[in-house]
């Protein structure tokens, strides 16, 4: 039975007798990378694709001319390397986003296998400061603080991968430069090493937080609840005198500081990141000024006065100018901070929202244009109101807003016939006087209202208020 089975087992056995197999080719080594990424970004995208032959010319010249790194694998394979600056969430897409739009621009047919954000790897040294020995403290909670208050006495810095290691290189650091003295007079300092650690392996990767859910729903739920505390703070425990808009835009400032933040650090780019943060810029400038005089007019309308009638002083146009120019540098914020959170977020570079950087100078100026109407048009309006309304009322001394203060006067209208616009002088109580333009005056009376005449047909006397006594006019002659 034992010699059946010997006797069966080369029928049953699917290998064939010959010759022995060679050893498999070893696959070519990749070719090195090509091209550099560019200094500014926050993540590396690697994007595996798949070009046809008689694609491959126009998709490795359409690469070169990118700021991008190229590797070819053989067989029509390449892997790409595109650089991003922003937030991690939607850095592969916005990666992909930018590839597939660059390819179709210039016609390049790929396949993408696959697309992956590199992971950053830790380095194994850090840097150590040489100092001058006995400039340093023993105690280490007290050590951090000082390194660096004192770093500037450093005589140069050790790149080592611990403290031991650095202390170690002290020697030769003094040989390679002898202006930083004796080694005896140096000492290396830095963070402790931890006993029994060992420095990281080169090839160690760093643990990525976005990864854990965990650490995603706790930063999740810090962030609401800061949110939530802070708008009740706003809506319920606001503090007397601060106003729910100043509160809101308080809140909106937030997050658009750090947007500008992220605008400032996509400038060196270029493209759309400079030209756009620096129109808006210069665009603040004239609309600051436009703003202001707009401001004086609604201030002015409620005493009946139209616009270009009174000319405003240079010390009034600063006034107006210092009044309107929060107000543009906030919507100026707000216009830069929201560049900066679609540009930081990728998404300016999804499908419909790209449209949004292209339209973002219309949408500044409509922002622009609606601070104009509506803060600016409620706010000088009710306050205009309120000065008639307390000249009316109480009278008092003149009140200046927006670089308009007018001046108390008492009329004396002479011998005579005065041109006038409006109902008859007013001689017997102050009036307020407006120093119009085109030889007019200006008077306003708290209860006939506004009169225009002549320049210099009138004698006008100075009074402290409007509760004040004018004489009478035969006794002026």
């Amino acid at each position: 039975m034992r010699f059946f089975r010997l006797w069966r087992r080369p029928r049953n056995d699917p290998r064939r007798p010959g010759p022995p197999e060679a050893p498999a080719p070893e696959p070519p080594a990749p070719e090195p990378l090509q091209g550099e990424l560019p200094h500014y970004h926050d993540h590396v995208v690697r994007i595996g694709v798949e070009v046809e032959p008689r694609d491959e010319a126009a998709f490795l010249g359409t690469v070169g001319g990118q700021p991008w790194q190229t590797q070819s694998l053989g067989e029509g394979r390449y892997d790409v390397r595109v650089a991003v600056s922003g937030a991690t969430l939607g850095s592969t897409r916005a990666a992909l986003a930018e590839f597939h739009r660059t390819l179709n621009r210039d016609g390049a047919g790929v396949r993408v296998l696959f697309a992956a954000r590199l992971r950053p790897r830790l380095s194994p040294s850090r840097r150590y400061l040489v100092m001058p020995r006995g400039w340093m403290t023993e105690r280490r909670w007290l050590a951090a603080p000082v390194r660096g208050l004192m770093a500037w006495r450093a005589r140069g810095t050790i790149q080592a991968a611990s403290l031991a290691e650095a202390g170690a290189r002290l020697a030769d650091f003094a040989d390679r430069n002898p202006e930083a003295g004796s080694p005896d007079d140096l000492t290396v300092v830095g963070p402790p090493d931890r006993p029994g650690a060992t420095s990281p392996a080169p090839d160690a990767a760093p643990v990525d937080l976005l990864d854990d859910w965990r650490f995603l729903l706790a930063t999740a739920l810090l962030i609401g609840a800061g949110a939530v505390a802070v708008g009740l703070r706003v809506t319920v425990w606001r503090p007397e005198g601060i106003t729910l808009g100043a509160a809101i835009a308080f809140l909106v400032a937030i997050p658009c500081l750090f947007g500008v933040w992220q605008m400032l650090r996509r400038i060196p780019e270029g493209r759309i990141n400079t030209w756009l943060p620096l129109g808006l810029t210069a665009l603040a400038a004239p609309s600051a000024i436009a703003l202001s005089n707009f401001s004086q007019d609604v201030y002015l309308e409620a005493f009946g006065i139209s616009s270009g009638e009174v000319t405003p002083t240079g010390a009034g146009r600063l006034f107006a100018l210092g009044n309107t120019l929060p107000l543009v540098l906030f919507a100026l914020l707000v216009s830069l901070g929201l560049f900066g959170l679609l540009q930081y977020f990728h998404l300016s570079s999804r499908g419909h929202f790209r449209l949004l950087q292209w339209l973002m100078v219309v949408i500044v100026v409509v922002l622009y244009g609606l601070t104009a109407v509506v803060v600016l048009l409620e706010r000088d309006t009710e306050r205009g109101l309120a000065h008639v309304a307390d000249y009316q009322d109480e009278g008092g001394p003149a009140q200046s807003y927006v670089g308009v203060r007018p001046s108390v006067v008492c009329v004396e209208p002479g011998k005579d016939p005065v041109n006038r616009i409006g109902p008859p002088l007013t001689t017997d109580r102050p009036v307020l006087y407006f120093g119009g333009a085109n030889n007019v005056d200006l008077l306003w009376d708290r209860e006939e209202g506004l009169t225009k005449v002549t320049r210099f047909s009138v004698s006008l006397t100075p009074v402290t208020n409007l509760n004040s006594d004018c004489p009478e006019p035969e006794a002026a002659e």
